[in-house]
């Protein structure tokens, strides 16, 4: 009986339940901490089946998590199964295959066990079991995946047999892995006896084939079939034929083909070619790959995939997934065991983009879906030429180079399309070639590319876009920047540094604020009219001139300012400079023959403060001298002249 590497659920813990020949919880307990082949030391059980317990390591050696299959230790007594293990060990870790788990280690250290790259990312059978489905994209996208892993087994003489949700895997990244090849090969005979007392029983029975239910002689079509049972369940959650008991499981598919529901959409006439009941009607996994190459171009392009991780609910077993039938051997294809593979696990990598993964990843990696498109020895020398309208040139020619044919190529600009993409290929698709021929690929060399026009800067964003769009290409990000010689609303630079672009392109602009605000400086009032004005200037305002009596300010200087200092403005705003001409003049009184004291204050009244009295008398004895006595004889300057208020007075007094 075979498990993925992490049982029925290959990323939960040993809750998971126990089969019938499965160790006990207080076995599995007590495993954890012992150190296998001095190197492994187990963790916590993670999954259980019925060929053993799945345990989370580490690798003392090179310090890594890893996965480790112990079987039961009651299949250690049987030297034909321990031969038969180290055999299909040393063959499947032959595999090395981008979507086929990588086996590290294997031994027997009291108990078999197998070692085997630790993945995190869940099962397809976690995702269904947590209520959850693929569409019809996704679910291309893992089959894909699926049948180049089958193909390179195949390939190599390996059919997997039990090919089932649970045993197809998922790492963080998304990329799908399948589990468990050979394991069912190393338990025929011990684990069928011990089972269920003779007779072959590997092969779970919900997805075995109607040959495999029949006990018919296998070959990779086999694997086929169950996939296609379980692209119907990935899609829709419910698996056809399954029946109450196993008889009734095996029985309903004998002779009938699978139903395909009408959910898978695109994929229906696909699926249902490779679930036909005669494997003489059913594709290889190489023609299912080469199937499902042919419809992806016209399906949507998928969403991640809602990959069930550690500790959420889903991936219990399902019911049936423990019955298992007859595994056969694929006898017209005999291998050579070789050398465990000490590959260091794959990292994890981005988010792969839908194009790639189609038309470029499962194209050209490698040997093309496991193979798909590969030559092999005894092929007729004519084969398909296959449609690569839409792939990456370089993957294109990666891939027609590989298969024999002479490939030249012809750069071609076409508005709405993708650099690099292959736009047009002669011969077209499905023309038989010969190695040597010629295929001519078209390649875009993007959009058709057009000059910008010249004379944008200085002219208005309206104006600049009109101009834009009469040569097809739009206006993009408009920035706004303050600039000292290019108005507000006027475009400054035009960002895009190639002299063409790409028809539809979008071209960027800095579009002007006007200037950076100024402000009326301070300490101008008291300066000359001159100094003040080439200030002003110096800062781009417009200085005007007034003047105005001001009996407080010096004549011949700026009195002040209109608007005052600190007041924000704009370039070119006008400062009125106000020139004072000093106090206003006033009427000089007549004062002769007043008496002194009436003279002095009707000067004082007028805002003459500048007074001169000549012709006092001395005081002979320091007797105070009496001014109200004194009259005025004589005065300059005469009324009715009009002076500056600082202006000398002069007043002549006498005896009245």
């Amino acid at each position: 009986m075979t498990d993925g590497p992490f049982g029925d659920d290959p990323r939960f813990s040993a809750n998971a339940p126990t089969r019938a020949s499965g160790s006990t919880g207080a076995q599995r307990q007590a495993m954890g901490g012992r150190l296998l082949g001095g190197r492994y030391r187990l963790g916590e059980a993670i999954g259980t089946g019925g060929s053993g317990t799945v345990y989370l390591a580490d690798d003392l050696s090179l310090g890594r998590q890893v996965a480790v299959k112990v079987l039961h230790s009651s299949l250690v007594g049987d030297e034909a199964f321990v031969e038969r293990f180290r055999s299909e060990a040393r063959l499947v870790a032959s595999l090395a295959d981008p979507n086929v788990v990588s086996i590290f280690d294997w031994g027997v250290d009291g108990q078999a066990y197998l070692v085997t790259e630790y993945l995190g990312g869940g099962s397809l059978r976690s995702i269904l079991s947590a209520g959850r489905t693929l569409t019809p994209s996704q679910m291309l996208m893992v089959s894909l995946e699926a049948c180049r892993a089958l193909d390179h087994a195949h390939r190599q003489g390996i059919v997997h047999r039990d090919v089932k949700p649970a045993n197809l895997l998922f790492g963080q990244d998304g990329r799908l892995r399948i589990a468990d090849f050979g394991l069912a090969e190393a338990l025929t005979g011990a684990a069928s006896r011990e089972l269920y007392g003779g007779g072959g029983v590997i092969g779970t029975a919900r997805y075995a084939s109607p040959e495999q239910a029949s006990g018919a002689v296998l070959d990779g079509r086999s694997d086929v079939y169950a996939l296609a049972l379980c692209m119907v369940e990935g899609v829709t959650g419910h698996l056809p034929f399954v029946a109450e008991t196993l008889e009734g499981t095996l029985n309903a598919r004998i002779g009938q083909d699978v139903p395909i529901p009408d959910a898978l959409g695109p994929l229906v006439p696909v699926v249902a070619h490779a679930g036909a009941a005669d494997p003489e009607n059913r594709p290889t996994a190489r023609e299912l790959g080469r199937m499902l190459l042919d419809i992806a171009g016209r399906m949507a392009r998928p969403e991640p995939l809602p990959l069930v991780g550690p500790g959420e609910v889903g991936a219990a077993p399902m019911p049936g997934e423990s019955d298992r039938v007859a595994p056969t051997v694929f006898p017209s294809q005999p291998v050579t065991p070789i050398a465990p593979s000490r590959a260091s696990q794959r990292p994890v990598g981005p988010r792969r983009r839908w194009t790639g993964i189609v038309l470029a990843g499962l194209l050209v990696v490698g040997t093309v879906v496991g193979g798909l498109l590969v030559r092999e020895a005894g092929r007729p020398t004519q084969r398909a030429l296959p449609s690569l309208v839409g792939s990456s040139g370089d993957s294109a020619r990666s891939l027609l180079t590989e298969l024999g044919w002479t490939v030249e190529r012809r750069d071609v600009r076409r508005n709405g399309t993708s650099i690099g993409e292959v736009l047009d290929m002669q011969p077209v698709a499905g023309t038989r070639l010969t190695a040597g021929e010629t295929v001519l690929l078209e390649v875009s060399l993007g959009s058709e590319r057009l000059a910008v026009p010249v004379g944008l800067v200085g002219v208005s964003l309206s104006e600049a876009g009109r101009m834009l769009a009469d040569v097809g290409l739009v206006t993009g990000e408009v920035t706004g920047v303050n600039s000292e010689d290019v108005a507000a609303g006027l475009v400054v630079e035009v960002l895009t540094v190639a002299d063409t672009v790409p028809l539809g392109d979008a071209v960027d602009f800095l579009v002007s604020d006007g200037p950076l605000p100024r402000f009326v400086p301070e300490g101008l009032v008291g300066l000359m009219p001159a100094d003040v004005v080439a200030e002003l200037i110096a800062i781009r305002l417009a200085p005007t001139m007034g003047e105005e009596y001001d009996e407080w300010a010096t004549a011949g200087r700026v009195s002040r300012l209109e608007p005052v200092a600190g007041t924000q403005v704009q370039v070119g705003d006008d400062v009125r400079v106000v020139v004072s001409l000093g106090a206003p003049e006033r009427s000089i009184p007549a004062l002769v023959g007043l008496p002194l004291v009436s003279a002095e204050s009707r000067l004082q009244v007028a805002g003459f403060r500048n007074v001169v009295v000549e012709g006092l008398p001395g005081s002979t004895d320091g007797t105070p001298i009496d001014r109200a006595a004194l009259v005025v004889l004589s005065q300059d300057p005469l009324p009715p002249r009009r002076s500056q208020p600082d202006v000398e007075v002069t007043l002549v007094v006498g005896a009245g």
